[in-house]
């Protein structure tokens, strides 16, 4: 589908970018992404490889398996965004299984008779369109990135996904007195769909760079250098106004390092994601948090005494549920102090100290359950 003079800069492309990939997105902060988008960039190395394979060989059969690694490339780069986007369904699985099938049907219509090649070759270009589309769509409802990180792939994709429906028109719906012009507009169109993989190829690269090297800054928490001054805020403004239905919970991932041990590098960071944010998902959006490390979180709760309980245990629960895409196979859970301002005053400094002591007499006794600290007499 590439024209040949364009398969050797592509293979050297595909192959830098697998390497960038890898080695300044993946291996500096691995991450359940990173992994998806490394897979995307080697698969597209191997397209190209594929490609070069099937020119000089002269065997169709190549082709076919070119265009199926290169949809996959295309499909795991959409499903690296959706992971990114925190969605529930990835659709990991049946992007691959739809790269295999179109490598099937791509075969089958390159050997049977009467199939002209162009159509072949434009049921794989639509296919890619809609992957690219898929991908822009899904680029502009992101939240959480920067519209600097997210730009360039963005137009990138939706840019190549135009370019190949041209393609697919001009190639399909081509005159039927082919003259020696329009063979030759087609060749240039031809040429020009290299062009626009290398122009894929390197607003990937970008976009996907910059997702992976923000990722460390979370952007769902309170910022650890601002959340003393808020609670201190907060607090005050609570004291004048008699308002002592206020709490801080210390919230701690049970046995960390027995995760760690237990897991790899990426799973072992996808059960601190998943701790993060079902922590961001039980806590009320009112709530003040701070991560103090990836294991253990500070929580200014604005709530009576009696509502305080059933959050903790909805967390508690939350974090002991296995789930399908549950990266290790060990039970996952929590111990949470709570020190509340009835019982301590709103200083925060003591909340803070009596919520950590809580939580140190909660896991002391097993972990997995909350301690609620109470002030002596």
């Amino acid at each position: 589908m590439i024209d040949a003079s364009i398969a050797p800069v592509l293979i050297t492309l595909t192959t830098l970018c697998t390497v960038i990939m890898i080695g300044v997105g993946f291996l500096p902060g691995p991450s359940r992404e990173s992994v998806i988008w490394s897979s995307a960039f080697t698969s597209a190395m191997g397209a190209s490889y594929l490609a070069q394979a099937a020119a000089s060989a002269d065997v169709a059969p190549l082709n076919a398996m070119s265009a199926g690694f290169a949809l996959l490339a295309l499909g795991l780069v959409w499903v690296g965004v959706r992971v990114r986007a925190g969605r529930t369904r990835v659709f990991l699985l049946p992007t691959i299984a739809a790269a295999i099938g179109g490598t099937a049907v791509l075969l089958v219509l390159q050997r049977s008779p009467g199939v002209a090649l162009d159509v072949a070759e434009a049921v794989g270009v639509v296919l890619a369109a809609a992957a690219l589309i898929a991908t822009s769509t899904e680029l502009v409802a992101l939240r959480g990135a920067t519209r600097v990180a997210v730009l360039p792939l963005a137009v990138g994709a939706g840019v190549s996904s135009v370019f190949a429906l041209i393609w697919v028109v001009t190639r399909v719906l081509r005159p039927t007195n082919d003259t020696a012009a329009v063979a030759s507009a087609v060749d240039t169109i031809r040429a020009d769909l290299g062009i626009m993989a290398i122009i894929y190829l390197v607003t990937a690269l970008v976009t996907t760079l910059l997702l992976c090297r923000t990722e460390a800054a979370p952007t769902d928490t309170v910022p650890g250098a601002g959340f003393d001054r808020v609670a201190r805020d907060r607090l005050s403004r609570a004291e004048r106004a008699g308002d002592a239905w206020w709490s801080v919970l210390e919230v701690r991932l049970d046995d960390p390092q027995v995760l760690r041990e237990a897991s790899s590098t990426l799973a072992y960071s996808r059960v601190l994601e998943r701790f993060a944010n079902d922590l961001l998902d039980v806590v009320p959006p009112e709530a003040d948090i701070e991560m103090l490390d990836p294991t253990r979180a500070l929580v200014l709760l604005p709530r009576h005494d009696p509502a305080v309980r059933p959050i903790i245990r909805a967390l508690l629960d939350r974090l002991t549920t296995v789930d399908d895409d549950q990266s290790i196979t060990v039970r996952l859970s929590a111990s949470v102090g709570w020190a509340s301002v009835s019982m301590f005053g709103f200083a925060l400094d003591d909340l803070v100290h009596a919520a950590s002591a809580a939580a140190d007499d909660a896991q002391r006794a097993g972990g997995d359950r909350w301690d609620r600290a109470i002030a002596s007499i």
